[in-house]
């Protein structure tokens, strides 16, 4: 076995393991360049035996391809709206509720338009929901605009949340896997992750489809949570299984 197939068992070998894996770390693990890791990466993305992302690279068929949300609309909607209605029922009149970006988020509004509640969001969809309500008070987090989820991140986001107290918390992930909630953007797991810290019930909404896949960036542990709530076509295994690390609701 030569130095390069040397290489290219190990990064397999990680990826088993771990399911996603950097650039940096195995440069640093190996020894070598980035370079030369970038180019392993992609000789093994072209035989089929990993999906290269940002940075890094994770198993094919565990790999979450983020969508824009125009095509996750048309994705399990019964699912999402059963989802929301679970999400629902959890909030009360002058709650300060935060609801992030994500069209499972979207459908709890018809279940709360008409409650008095402070809502805050960094999602620009859900703030166009919201914000003709005169019995609402809506908050909009600004930030760097990112279209595909319609949502705003970044340092500017970030300071502005780290500022809020929240009596309950949402937030969509693209991917549940062990104890890690995932995202397929590192810097919207940030403003998530803040989020949930400054929240006093945090509360992950996600279809069942999510279970045991991985998205790019891990941003919490599930344990950390109130509940994740999600649809009844969850298998009893995945839900014995989870309920490990926390409520599945």
């Amino acid at each position: 076995m030569n130095l390069k197939e040397a290489r290219h068992q190990k990064i397999l070998s990680i990826l088993k393991e771990n399911g996603s894996v950097s650039v940096s770390y195995l440069s640093n693990d190996m020894d070598v360049a980035a370079m030369t890791i970038r180019r392993d990466l992609k000789e093994l993305e072209h035989k089929a035996l990993l999906v290269r992302v940002h940075g890094g690279a994770v198993l094919p068929h565990t790999f979450y391809n983020e969508l824009a949300n125009e095509e996750k609309q048309q994705l399990n909607s019964d699912k999402k709206r059963m989802i929301a209605e679970k999400a629902s029922r959890l909030i009360q009149n002058e709650d300060t509720v935060f609801i992030g970006s994500g069209t499972t988020n979207e459908a709890i509004f018809p279940f709360i338009k008409d409650m008095r509640l402070h809502i805050i969001t960094n999602s620009l969809y859900i703030f166009e929901q919201y914000e003709g309500l005169e019995h609402m008070d809506i908050v909009l987090i600004g930030g760097r605009y990112r279209k595909k989820t319609g949502s705003f991140i970044g340092r500017l986001a970030n300071t502005m949340l780290e500022s809020l107290h929240i009596d309950k918390a949402f937030i969509g992930v693209n991917g549940i896997s062990d104890n890690d909630a995932t995202t397929a953007n590192e810097e919207e797991g940030k403003a998530n992750e803040i989020i949930l810290n400054q929240s006093s019930k945090k509360y992950l909404v996600s279809d069942s489809s999510k279970f045991n896949t991985r998205a790019f960036s891990v941003f919490y542990q599930i344990d950390h949570l109130d509940a994740i709530i999600t649809d009844d076509d969850i298998s009893q295994t995945i839900r014995e299984n989870y309920q490990n690390y926390t409520d599945i609701l």
